[in-house]
């Protein structure tokens, strides 16, 4: 079985799940004899594959990660026409690799940045096309004033694949209820995770994700300081960037808890290991979040994990805590139990890393195996 799979990023060019994702996703699939090309855009720090039967092929170059929103500062040049002019080099360059290889049996495309380039060879080469549909405008938007633009797109997409794989059933009905998409269309497949080590657990509460309204972070800092009340002498850690880190350091301010809060900006890998590995609680409050791979890596490190209840994370594992993500009093208790009931703290990270043992790429990669196979 052969597979053109179009992304955006690939460790080590990485701004959230979607690289994760990749990363694990192909590999597995690699292990298991399928063939894949995975196309992503060119980067400073070239992304490379030890698997033999996965090639990572660049094409173009690009500033613009995944999440940007068209009025970022960061972006390079026009966002939209970044957007398009990627997708058109990737056709060009599939179409090279199946002019000198033969057709491949299916392409698979992640999230609206790459839907472009898969409906163009799917109308042209006749493949099947498969989407896995990592988030949505709305669940980036915080579901507050969502750009058409982007919805057009990935409606237009989910259209047109022969297949929709959903990282949660909270996203699969976001696309039927939102998009309009026939339910028999799209297949639930849980994210999965590479345990990470424990380490000596700190009095450290984390938060760790791209600053933007979809995750909530300004929830974590309502209920820090609530929390703050009761255990003075906790630390919190804001770890990530994003274009709402200068609003989130000046509420820090106003709560009078920036003494107690360390905004780290962007960490590399093996720091992102160490804070999950020393954290005694980590707290995920998005506002609307597909799944939330950063809940497995923490649980996996051993740390217990509050979420919030509009998370795909939370409908799939079981030894976590569940909270309204506006609920900053209950968050507050939550964290405090936590770290007052050695009984509690102990039970969550037993049972979790328990628990996230069924949580495998492998397992992944099997149930992937079987959309390509229905399609082809």
């Amino acid at each position: 079985m052969r597979i053109a799979m179009i992304g955006w990023e690939y460790p080590p060019f990485k701004a959230g799940g979607l690289a994760t994702h990749c990363y694990g996703l192909t590999r597995s699939l690699s292990d298991k004899n399928v063939n894949i090309d995975f196309y992503m855009p060119k980067t400073k720090r070239a992304a490379n594959s030890d698997k033999p039967n996965l090639k990572i092929i660049e094409v173009g170059e690009t500033e613009v990660f995944p999440y940007d929103r068209p009025d970022s500062k960061e972006i390079g040049g026009n966002f939209f026409e970044a957007v398009y002019y990627y997708n058109s080099l990737v056709v060009s360059k599939v179409e090279e690799n199946i002019k000198a290889n033969g057709k491949y049996n299916a392409i698979h495309c992640h999230d609206w940045l790459t839907i472009k380039a898969g409906t163009s060879l799917k109308e042209k080469w006749g493949i099947p096309l498969i989407l896995t549909v990592h988030s949505t405008e709305y669940d980036r938007s915080g579901w507050l004033y969502p750009n058409q633009w982007f919805i057009d797109i990935e409606r237009e997409g989910m259209q047109k694949a022969d297949r929709i794989i959903a990282v949660s059933h909270f996203t699969k009905r976001v696309c039927v209820e939102k998009y309009g998409i026939n339910p028999n269309k799209i297949t639930v497949v849980h994210n999965a995770v590479y345990p990470i080590d424990e380490g000596h657990k700190k009095e450290i509460i984390l938060f760790l994700g791209r600053l933007t309204i979809q995750k909530g972070a300004e929830f974590f800092l309502k209920a820090a300081r609530k929390v703050k009340d009761f255990e003075p002498d906790i630390k919190f850690v804001v770890a990530g960037t994003g274009d709402m880190l200068p609003k989130l350091i000046s509420q820090a301010l106003d709560l009078k808890i920036s003494d107690s809060v360390i905004f780290t900006g962007r960490l590399t890998d093996d720091e992102v290991k160490h804070i999950y590995g020393i954290s005694s609680v980590y707290v995920m409050p998005s506002v609307s979040e597909p799944f939330g791979i950063t809940a497995l890596e923490a649980i996996s490190a051993g740390t217990p994990t509050i979420t919030s209840k509009t998370t795909g994370f939370s409908e799939a594992f079981s030894n976590c805590l569940r909270v309204d993500f506006w609920d900053t009093d209950e968050m507050a208790n939550k964290i405090i139990s936590l770290l007052r009931y050695d009984s509690l703290h102990r039970t969550l990270a037993t049972e979790g890393k328990r628990e996230i043992n069924l949580f495998t790429w492998d397992q992944v990669a099997d149930k992937t195996i079987d959309v390509y196979i229905g399609v082809i």
